[in-house]
């Protein structure tokens, strides 16, 4: 793939973007596979780095998957300084010990640290964790981790997302939206790939997309999904979180396209103008 230089070097320097992503049911229908989501996760990626943002993903050391991607994007294009952050719910690090832990550190270096959330929403360095597994509910601590991201980001990415089979009180993505939107960041929901992303994407719109197929998102019409929607429309900015920096046109096609390209470029190319704006 070619590298995305869409912006100056330096205008995303000190933008902290939010990234949330997993496989949505709805890739088969379209056309698309997971591999789709983790070349949209490279190139955003990749992009942000370029322009001297920091990526922050709230997800998983093992199995890698999407965490791996980030990190041979930032091998590949960063000087050593810190632009990626891992951050771990509780019910995650647990599954590592601290050697563990430890070396996924050591192999990270100077491209990014690991963020560590315990359930009850406090921020504790690698020397502070429990030294002995605690038995905490899986919700709080995604939630937990999911406001420590929030909080610490200015801006954040949805691709795809679980509607139905999710771990947490609601669909991650949907409730991610929600804390996002409440926080005042950015938020940038890439619908083409279906999944939360999509309803988050329509729930948004004035009107339903010409695009979009019958019954689309799978799962959408579902009460639990359903109910974390009626969350997200009560929630202090709703429908709507800080201007994304994009036109209408701009914002149409990031909504429909599958092209990593596109995708990247319309994110960091909408950050910068933010970054514009408030300068």
């Amino acid at each position: 793939m070619s590298e995305p230089t869409v912006v100056a070097r330096d205008a995303l320097a000190g933008t902290r973007v939010g990234f949330s992503v997993s496989e949505s049911a709805d890739l088969g229908r379209l056309g698309l596979t997971e591999l789709h989501c983790q070349l949209v996760v490279a190139e955003v990626t990749r992009a942000v780095l370029l322009a001297g943002g920091t990526v922050v993903y709230g997800g998983r050391l093992k199995p890698e998957g999407y965490t791996q991607i980030m990190l041979e994007e930032a091998q590949r294009f960063q000087d050593g300084t810190a632009s990626i952050e891992i951050v771990l719910a509780e019910t995650e690090f647990q599954k590592l010990t601290v050697d563990e832990l430890d070396a996924a550190q050591q192999r990270l270096g100077r491209l990014g640290r690991i963020r560590y959330i315990l359930a009850e929403g406090r921020e504790v360095p690698l020397s502070a964790l429990p030294t002995t597994p605690r038995t905490v509910s899986p919700i709080d601590a995604l939630t937990a981790m999911r406001r420590i991201v929030t909080q610490s980001t200015d801006a954040r990415v949805l691709v795809g997302g679980k509607l139905r089979g999710y771990a947490g009180r609601e669909p991650g993505l949907i409730e991610e939206a929600r804390l996002s939107i409440e926080h005042g960041a950015v938020l940038y929901a890439v619908a083409g790939f279906g999944g939360a992303a999509a309803a988050v994407s329509l729930a948004r719109a004035s009107s339903r997309p010409a695009w979009m197929p019958s019954l689309f998102p799978d799962a959408a019409d579902t009460e639990p999904v359903q109910n974390a929607m009626a969350s997200l429309h009560a929630s202090a900015r709703a429908p709507k979180s800080a201007w994304d920096g994009l036109d209408d046109a701009d914002r149409e096609l990031l909504e429909r396209t599958h092209r990593p390209a596109d995708i990247a470029t319309l994110v960091v190319r909408g950050l910068a103008n933010v970054g514009r704006r408030r300068a």
